[in-house]
């Protein structure tokens, strides 16, 4: 995007794409601009201890959250992964086993994301991309809310559901949904995730 002329009725953007060429002219009522976040550590001295950190200021962590400097450990926002809240707290119980001696883990495919947009939209798992990126035999399911009664009868059927499952198995790798309190719907899929369920009888349930 190049600019953005808000002085009229109507916003009026000028795109350039991203692999240069022809300018164009997009008019629209709204624009949601998405920044994306980054890690909070600038004035944290990390530098001044020796921690490591990449190129956009994350904490560089081994897979016991464990920096490169002895007892100095780094848990969510700042480390690589998704950036929220429960996350970062089963970053926090999975490091304080490590650093009691056990064993934790955090599987981020169970990390559910929310996007608060009209409609919702949530994921949790992989992603079509990612499965084809790790070679895996998939199939993809696709369901409209228009076939949904109570989303027809109460006059929001604006969404889909898309799962992704392995193709031999049918277990359910990815589930990806864009509709009317999708942030809710999201939970189920967690789940489903979690037991090893398969794509069957998820839309059984």
């Amino acid at each position: 995007m190049e600019s953005v002329d808000t002085s009229g009725d109507v916003v009026k953007l000028t795109l350039e794409p991203a692999a240069g060429g022809e300018q164009s002219t997009l008019e629209a009522d709204v624009v949601l601009v998405s920044a994306g976040r980054i890690p909070f550590t600038a004035g944290l001295g990390l530098d001044k201890i020796g921690v490591e950190t990449d190129k956009v200021g994350r904490v560089t962590v081994n897979e016991r959250f464990a920096t490169n400097v002895p007892g100095v450990f780094a848990i969510g926002d700042v480390i690589l992964g998704p950036m929220l809240a429960h996350k970062a707290e089963e970053d926090g119980v999975a490091c304080v086993e490590f650093i009691a001696g056990k064993e934790g883990h955090v599987d981020y495919d169970m990390v559910p994301g929310v996007v608060y947009t009209h409609p919702e939209v949530a994921s949790v798992g992989k992603t079509e991309e990612q499965v084809k990126t790790l070679g895996v035999d998939y199939r993809v399911g696709k369901f409209p809310f228009m076939a949904n009664s109570r989303a027809k009868a109460i006059d929001d059927a604006e969404g889909i559901v898309k799962i992704v499952a392995e193709k031999e198995t049918d277990k359910i790798l990815g589930v990806h949904i864009m509709a009317p309190n999708a942030g809710e719907l999201i939970h189920e899929a967690v789940l489903a995730l979690q037991y090893g369920a398969s794509s069957e009888r998820e839309s059984e349930v």
